[in-house]
């Protein structure tokens, strides 16, 4: 792992697991760190204020498998963590104070859930609107759940809003990329809110094959393909969405295994344009999601609403209050070596991507507008 010193330089250190570290995730306010590795194990780690270092406050066992997915919930209802294994099973985690650090016991599991499909989760991410928490999961097979809690000041029993297939299913041997990012911010896009979008809409942008579908929700939280981005060769590894509301667009990057990383702006048109197609956006048909299994018994509160209710469910019709489509700009196509992970920072100046040769790569926004590559961290060197 590597950690950037006072210099501006960067210094490795151990993250000390017992085998690869597979994901990793910091809190709202970058204060606080957790780590997800082979080992079945995930670590949290605090910031020292002074020193700037990184000290590890709990460790434990988090699955009977490797642990694929973290995830930080922002504080509002405590301090909360969502983690995915290989063994099937969603979990998310609470810590409680009383408990002393490094005693193994200090985060408790709240709730717990297994795949519907029998296919492990790959991974989850969570949405907040103030103090409502919102939480989306997909399958290796591309199923996906959203799902909201039964009382968004507790965390431990959950309904289903919408859960659906979103291709075909793989084949076992397939490589497959599905991944998801939430829209962070409180609010949509100014110029789509103008245009018509519910204010409260929940936006989330799911990596599917070559493309990535960007789902929104009406005033009834049904859910709606507001936009397909194309332009990927290959599989679409990863998905970020950056933060910036008030810019009036959406900023989004992806992976691929073409070796680009691209940067898409996400516009809303209008009403004279909207009858004019962008070459990016995928012919809806395409992007049927397909039934549903029978789903199984969840092993706790998680999935005990029933899906297609009242809200969340799937609904493609684009004339009902508070949906619109919306069209996608390819902005830039960035060359590296296999990019893997790509992540916007918190002002979505910097992007930074991962590539499964271990380097991490930034690019910085220069003011023409192109992005120049600004530094890159060699995985052996540091």
């Amino acid at each position: 792992m590597a950690q950037q010193n006072a210099g501006g330089g960067f210094h490795r250190y151990s993250h000390g697991h017992r085998d690869i570290v597979l994901a990793q995730d910091f809190n709202l306010y970058g204060t606080r760190m957790a780590t997800a590795s082979s080992d079945h194990r995930v670590k949290v780690w605090d910031r020292n204020e002074k020193t700037g270092q990184w000290h590890v406050t709990d460790v434990w066992t988090a699955h009977d498998a490797e642990v694929t997915d973290v995830r930080w919930n922002t504080p509002y209802v405590g301090e909360i963590i969502g983690t995915i294994g290989e063994d099937g099973l969603l979990k998310i985690w609470q810590e409680d104070v009383n408990e002393a650090v490094n005693s193994g016991r200090r985060w408790k599991k709240i709730a717990e859930q297994v795949t519907a499909t029998g296919v492990p989760y790959v991974c989850l991410d969570f949405k907040n609107v103030g103090t409502e928490t919102y939480l989306a999961v997909i399958t290796r097979d591309g199923y996906l759940s959203v799902s909201e809690p039964e009382d968004h000041d507790r965390l431990s029993s959950w309904r289903v809003m919408w859960s659906d297939y979103l291709c075909e299913t793989p084949l076992r041997t397939e490589e497959t990329g599905f991944r998801l990012s939430w829209h962070k911010e409180k609010l949509p896009a100014s110029s789509a809110v103008l245009a018509g979008l519910d204010r409260k809409s929940l936006s989330l942008a799911v990596a599917v094959g070559d493309t990535v579908k960007v789902f929104r929700t009406d005033k009834d939280r049904k859910f709606y393909t507001a936009a397909v981005l194309g332009g990927a060769k290959e599989l679409v590894r990863d998905v970020h969405w950056a933060n910036g509301s008030m810019r009036g667009w959406d900023l989004l990057a992806t992976a691929s295994k073409d070796g680009f990383l691209r940067i898409y702006e996400l516009h809303t048109p209008t009403a004279s344009s909207r009858s004019n197609s962008n070459s990016l956006i995928v012919d809806e048909r395409q992007s049927q999601p397909l039934h549903s299994p029978s789903a199984r018994s969840a092993r706790s509160g998680i999935g005990a609403g029933l899906a297609g209710g009242t809200r969340g469910r799937r609904d493609e019709n684009d004339s009902v209050p508070g949906a619109i489509k919306q069209e996608p700009k390819l902005l830039a196509e960035l060359g590296m070596h296999a990019p893997w992970r790509v992540r916007w920072s918190p002002t979505a100046d910097l992007l930074l991507a991962v590539g499964d040769d271990g380097a991490l790569r930034m690019w910085k926004k220069a003011v023409d507008g192109k992005w120049l590559e600004a530094v890159e961290i060699d995985p052996h060197t540091g």
